[in-house]
């Protein structure tokens, strides 16, 4: 049909009720993107030879680059540092982005042969957003400076900035045209809704294209080479994901340049004509391997959404995760949690069945040792905290802390003997806390707290903790420890009144979102990890030597091991999490040919 939002598939021509051809399309890169929440497009430099990634390592963003004809990638940043809003130089000669640390805040360019990185602009006390690099090397960009917003241009060598629109408030991920006459902007209305515009830079003269659509968290738009369409990855007011757009100049309907089914996180136009998409597919699974090793077997596949986190109840024959349906549009705020029966030899006995379902998060099944409590942290009354409700009758759950909004607290987990949750949180937001263990007594009988959560001393530890977890015998807490300096993860162990953390073993990049969980005789340690590139893994270290060795393998990876209650199982979630970059192997989508105009 014509007129409105115009669905097509990726096609050789976009007119309407013109005969096209379909163009098969081909993986320029596929990324494994290390952050369970977080994820970025790839970007194809201008060519299509090489695409960059943003991806997380150490807590710090690192690039990655793929060389296309090679079918490879790796890592090119050693700098820590917080890497965002990714583009190339118009001669993909070189990688450009905002460094948003403070004492390295400004727009750098990385030479991706050699990993050198340079800082073009030091926008002083202002900040910076959207930069792009045009062929003369000026640099356009955001600039906020207090209640001021601006685009403005940062010639070489040329201090102060030229300011080219000066009332750029509201404005977001805008670019110069090929012809350097116009902007095109996205001009947010609320949250990550906004319209599509199009500014004259020497009159001011704004005129908007589409309306009411929402984004991701890296929105961008691209001018096709010559000047008369933009291209954006954006859903409509109907639609659930991302899809990828041709918007243009001339009034014309939009046009989707892919069917749906996945999350399209970027449209960038290449020089030859071709347009890529930067496409997401991700999904989280319960598995189940031996502690002795291999590769996890799916046992909530079936299951309507998908689960994450699994924990064992008592008595080894069901196990509880959390249930959501993804959605990059927007994070999942209705966590519920899931339990699945396992028959005698821990096969799925049945199908998925809601275990709790309350108002927002419902996060970390912990079922007491005795099976008559499970203890949760939810986000009800607009706080973050640890609820506690009784299994098998009506009771509402019953809240054991009261951190107050702001605080961010993980998963609780229960002492050997019933009378204690252990559990990570920054607490109030005032302590000034990066992340701290904390302990709450509980009384078994009524479950009801025997007084306020306690702050277990870490003596000597500098850092932001995660998670934690009880010994077998209840003698010891095991916890992350991300380091403030670096960002590196240590898994340490510590009394559990508190003392001097032991360190266990250090890795470059931990998986944050879960505690590392203790073998059944308390000999070793199970955590998760990666080394910045590739799919997380579960790995066993020895405590007494520091003796490592990979758990689990295959192309999904695995993450946020569960030990089970008879020592011989572990429940881990297994996810795909990788972005696609695609482009047809031949053609045209409609972009002009000629130099690409970014």
């Amino acid at each position: 049909m014509c007129g409105g939002l115009v669905a097509a598939p990726l096609i050789t021509a976009a007119a309407c009720g013109s005969d096209v051809e379909q163009v098969p399309d081909i993986v320029l890169a596929r990324h494994v993107h290390t952050d369970l929440y977080d994820a970025y497009p790839g970007i194809p430099s201008p060519a299509g030879d090489r695409v960059v990634f943003a991806d997380y390592a150490a807590n710090t963003r690192s690039l990655s680059v793929y060389d296309v004809a090679a079918g490879v990638g790796r890592v090119v940043t050693t700098r820590p540092a917080g890497r965002s809003r990714v583009t190339w130089s118009p001669d993909g000669s070189r990688v450009v982005y905002v460094d948003r640390w403070p004492e390295s805040h400004g727009v750098w360019t990385l030479d991706p042969a050699s990993g050198q990185e340079s800082r073009v602009v030091d926008p002083g006390d202002a900040r910076i957003d959207y930069p792009r690099l045009l062929p003369d090397g000026t640099v356009t960009a955001l600039r906020h400076a207090g209640a001021d917003t601006a685009w403005v241009a940062y010639a070489p060598g040329s201090d102060p900035a030229t300011v080219l629109v000066d009332d750029a408030g509201g404005w977001a991920a805008p670019v110069r045209s090929p012809d350097g006459r116009t902007v095109a902007h996205l001009q947010v209305a609320s949250g990550y809704r906004a319209d599509v515009a199009v500014t004259e830079i020497a009159t001011g003269e704004t005129r908007t294209l589409a309306t009411d659509l929402r984004f991701g968290w890296d929105s961008r738009v691209e001018w096709s080479p010559g000047g008369d369409t933009l291209y954006l990855a954006a859903a409509g007011p109907d639609d659930s994901l991302l899809a990828g757009w041709r918007v243009p100049l001339d009034g014309a309907p939009a046009e989707r340049l892919a069917p749906g089914g996945h999350d399209v996180l970027a449209v960038t136009p290449l020089a030859d004509g071709r347009v890529a998409l930067s496409v997401y597919h991700t999904r989280t699974a319960v598995g189940l391997v031996p502690v002795t090793g291999g590769e996890p077997t799916d046992v909530t596949t079936a299951g309507p959404a998908s689960a994450f986190l699994p924990s064992w109840r008592p008595d080894g024959r069901a196990l509880g995760f959390i249930t959501f349906s993804w959605r990059r549009l927007r994070m999942p705020v209705d966590f519920d949690l899931g339990v699945l029966d396992l028959d005698a030899e821990g096969a799925p006995a049945g199908p998925i069945r809601t275990l709790l379902s309350e108002e927002h998060e419902d996060y970390g099944a912990a079922w007491s040792p005795d099976g008559q409590w499970l203890a949760f942290q939810g986000h009800q009354q607009q706080s973050d905290d640890i609820w506690i409700v009784r299994l098998g009758g009506n009771e509402r759950p019953r809240r054991l802390t009261r951190f107050g909004p702001g605080a961010d607290t993980g998963e609780p987990d229960w002492s050997p003997d019933g009378r204690t949750l252990a559990f990570s949180s920054h607490g109030p937001p005032g302590e000034e806390n990066p992340g701290s263990v904390y302990t709450i007594a509980v009384d078994p009988a009524t479950g009801l707290a025997a007084g306020d959560p306690v702050r277990v001393p870490l003596d000597g530890f500098e850092g932001y903790a995660m998670g934690a977890r009880f010994s077998p015998d209840g003698e010891r807490l095991a916890f992350y420890g991300r380091s403030l300096e670096d960002g590196r993860v240590t898994v340490y162990t510590v009394p559990a009144a508190g003392g001097t953390p032991a360190a266990v073993i250090t890795f470059a990049n931990g998986e944050p979102y879960s505690a590392p969980e203790w073998s059944a005789g308390g000999a070793s340690l199970f955590y998760s990890r990666n080394d910045g590139f590739g799919p997380f893994q579960v790995w066993r270290v020895d405590i007494a030597t520091g003796a490592t060795e990979q758990v689990t393998t295959g192309a999904l990876g695995a993450l946020q091991p569960s030990v089970s209650p008879d020592g011989g199982t572990l429940a881990v979630t297994m996810r795909e999490a990788a972005i696609e970059v695609v482009a047809p192997a031949t053609g045209s989508t409609g972009a002009e040919d000629g130099a690409s105009g970014r």
